[in-house]
């Protein structure tokens, strides 16, 4: 594997999936790139007001930032080449594409980042992933 794709969320699960990423990273020395997505639409749908919503994006992207620092800590110590990438829009859409342009070989994710209710509403991410993508997938429990 010479790069690695790990998309995070701050979650429990994100989290063990960046510590298994660099676990098989350090195997081979991968490229391991850490991405994180950010989506205002689907946090508020209805907001119509712009100043309102840009504040919430603005908030989006400081707790984007927050997270891709605290899966950049579980790294300490790799010896292979590590970045970090945050980007805007559906997430399975954007892990998905992502993977394709960076030629990723591998993408390790976790397993369930939102409450059951919300995954029963809006479909697992991990699972569309899984289905749609062209590159192999690793979920961690």
């Amino acid at each position: 594997m010479d790069r690695i794709l790990v998309p995070v969320d701050g979650s429990e699960n994100s989290m063990k999936a960046v510590e298994k990423a660099v676990e098989i990273g350090s195997l081979k020395k991968s490229h391991i790139t850490i991405l994180t997505v950010v989506n205002s639409k689907r946090d508020n749908p209805y907001i119509i007001e712009q100043d309102y919503s840009t504040d919430i994006s603005q908030k989006n992207i400081e707790n984007g930032k927050r997270v891709l620092n605290n899966a950049l800590e579980l790294c300490a110590g790799y010896a292979g080449e590590i970045d970090t990438l945050l980007r805007n829009g559906d997430i399975a859409e954007v892990v998905i594409d992502t993977a394709e342009e960076l030629d990723i070989d591998l993408i390790v994710m976790g397993r369930r980042g939102m409450s059951i209710s919300a995954r029963s509403l809006l479909g697992s991410i991990s699972n569309k992933v899984l289905n749609y993508a062209n590159r192999s997938v690793l979920v961690v429990k």
